[in-house]
Formats: structure tokens, C-alpha cells, sequence
């Protein structure tokens, strides 16, 4: 910036803090330099909303009442902007890491399948070279102890290098099953394989001890309405907010979260009787519905939020009862929340 530019901000700067009556107040004085040189970089907004914050900021101001009270309240409403401004760049970062896990999850199997190929096809050229090599030490030892000794050795040597491949083979099986375990669209979330792996686990250790087992089934309301209405990224979107808060809940009480199927995600609670699961339930619930959730396009999110809901069917492990049945549970509950209005919490009953 030139001298003459500098002089000419800073007396438009005075002309601005003269107008309000500001003054010298280091705490307001730090509030219009944010609205008149900062809010520029706040990328999500148009260039029309940053004008329109600045706006609805300064007829604050305008009002000069530079109160303690009013000063909190400008505060918020720059938090939340700002807030606003984070959240669209996580689930823009939680977007791309989506992408990458799915791609990631690709590359793997083609890795070891790939792999799998290789070795097989290098332990033939290996036994084949083995064999020529035993009937040739065969053929040319006379004492049959040293021909059984060097035949000794070099089956010895063959097996410690198919060990070695075999381990190396086995680390990339692990590092496969761990990315194949997590849903490639909502990464925090377990998929269906391995939910229902960990319900079966659950259950049988169930009834191995005495201790309650406990199961959420959420469900978005009207996701379909979302779908159409504002398209399938909305939709998406809707989804990965669910995923967060879902996770920020289950991960206080050591819980396991899975995605369902299709927008229907599950809480699973060892060691939780019904009645606490029930107010794990409705703590989500409320999260869910004063969710700031805003539509993005192109990048920018919407001036209004849309408000979305959740209904939960919550159901406790029963003595006779398998794993299916303790999720059919839970599925049943969750249909009477939505047959009863939705965004509520039910629990299963006979």
C-alpha cells in the first residue's frame, strides 16, 4: 500500500470511528476493523453477502450502544459467520478425504490382488527351479547322506522366502480390511460388514456375562423430500453432519457407529441399560434439530439454514434374542417414531 493510499484508509477509518463515537475503545475499534478489512477473506461468502454482513454490523453500531450486552451480541453474530466460514471448510476437507478414502480402498485391492498374482506366479518359476535343481543334485551326488543334506538346505531356503512373502502379503491384507471396514462415503462410520460382525461379537459375549446391550437405529426424516428438493450433494451433506454429530456423541461412551444402510445409522452401546441409552437417544436428537445446517452451492453456503431431524428407535439385548433380532428391535421402534410424528426417540415394546 503507497502513503497515499495508507492516509487515505486511515482517514476513512477516523471518518467511520467518528461517526459511531467510538473513539479510542480498543474492543469496538477491534470490531469495525474486522467487518471493514477482514470479513474480504471469509472465501465462502459472495462479495454481495460480505456487503450485506458489513451492513447489518454497522446499523449495530449505528445504534451507538457500546454496552457490555451489545457488544456480546455483535460478538455472536460475527461468531457465528466465522464459524460458519470453519464448519464449510471441514466438510470440504471431510469431502475430499472421502474421495481419497474410496480411491484409497481401490488402489489396496488391486494392490494385493495384484500381489497374490506375483507370488503365485514367482513360488511356480520357484518350485519348478527347485525341482530342476533337486533332480540335477540328485543325479550328479553319489553319497545319498550329502545329496539329502543340499536337498535339506535348499527346501529350507524355498520356505523361509514363501514365509516372508506370505507375511508381507498378510500386513497388506490388515491394511485392506481396515479401510474395507469403514463406509467409503461416511468415513467416521463403520459399514454394514462390519457392524454386523461386531453385533454378532456383541451377543455372544452377551451371554457370557451379565451386562446390558443396547442398540440406536436413526433414521434422517424425510430424506427423500431433502433429495429432491435440493439435490443429492443436500443430501450428502445432510448425511456427513449426521455422521459428526453422531460420532461426537458415541465416542463419550466408547460406542460403535455404523452406517445401516442407505441414510439409516446405528449406535451400538455395550455395557448401557435402556433407560441411559434412551438419554443418549434424545441428546442427539436435540443436537440434531438445532443443527445450523446450510445448503452449499458452488462452494457458498445458503443465507438461511434448513432445518433437519432425526427419529430413533432405541432397543435392549434380551437373553433369547440374536443379533438380528436385536437390530429388528430397534427397527421397529424406529418406524413407530416416524409412524408417530418423527424427530422423536422410541424404545421397543412387545
Amino acid at each position: 500500500m503507497t502513503q497515499k493510499n495508507a492516509r487515505k484508509s486511515m482517514g476513512e477509518l477516523s471518518a467511520i470511528l467518528k461517526n459511531f463515537g467510538i473513539d479510542n475503545d480498543q474492543d469496538w475499534l477491534a470490531i469495525v476493523l474486522f467487518v471493514r478489512n477482514l470479513l474480504t477473506k471469509l472465501s465462502i461468502y459472495s462479495d454481495k453477502k460480505k456487503i450485506e454482513i458489513q451492513q447489518e454490523i454497522f446499523r449495530e453500531l449505528a445504534k451507538k450502544d457500546f454496552s457490555d450486552k451489545q457488544f456480546e451480541t455483535i460478538i455472536a453474530m460475527l461468531d457465528m459467520y466465522i464459524m460458519q466460514t470453519i464448519g464449510a471448510l471441514e466438510l470440504e476437507e471431510s469431502l475430499a478425504q472421502e474421495k481419497r478414502s474410496a480411491t484409497q480402498l481401490l488402489n489396496e485391492m488391486h494392490g494385493i490382488i495384484n500381489s497374490m498374482q506375483g507370488n503365485c506366479e514367482r513360488q511356480n518359476r520357484k518350485l519348478d527351479a527347485f525341482k530342476e535343481q533337486t533332480v540335477g543334485v540328485i543325479k550328479s551326488g553319489k553319497d545319498q547322506s550329502l545329496i539329502v543334506s543340499k536337498v535339506r538346505d535348499m527346501f529350507q531356503d524355498l520356505i523361509v522366502e514363501f514365509k516372508e512373502e506370505a507375511r508381507e502379503l498378510q500386513a497388506k491384507a490388515r491394511m485392506l480390511e481396515h479401510t474395507a471396514n469403514f463406509d467409503p462415503m461416511l468415513t467416521e462410520l463403520h459399514n454394514r460388514r462390519a457392524l454386523d460382525a461386531f453385533i454378532n461379537d456383541a451377543v455372544l459375549g452377551q451371554r457370557k456375562k451379565d451386562a446390558p446391550l443396547s442398540l440406536m437405529m436413526i433414521d434422517v426424516d424425510h430424506f427423500k423430500k431433502v433429495n429432491d428438493t435440493y439435490g443429492h450433494q443436500a443430501g450428502d451433506d445432510f448425511l456427513h453432519a449426521l455422521a459428526r454429530i453422531i460420532c461426537a456423541h458415541a465416542i463419550q461412551y466408547q460406542s460403535f457407529t455404523a452406517r445401516y444402510g442407505g441414510e439409516e445409522l446405528v449406535i451400538v452401546m455395550k455395557g448401557m441399560t435402556l433407560d441411559k441409552a434412551i438419554l443418549k437417544a434424545e441428546a442427539i436428537r436435540a443436537d440434531v434439530e438445532s443443527y445450523d445446517f446450510r445448503i452449499r452451492t458452488d462452494g457458498q453456503l445458503a443465507n438461511k439454514p434448513i432445518q433437519f431431524t432425526v427419529s430413533i428407535g432405541v432397543a435392549q439385548w434380551r437373553t433369547d434374542w440374536n443379533s438380528g433380532k436385536l437390530v429388528n428391535a430397534a427397527d421397529t421402534a424406529l418406524y413407530e417414531a416416524k409412524d408417530s410424528g418423527r424427530n422423536q426417540v422410541c424404545t421397543f415394546t412387545d
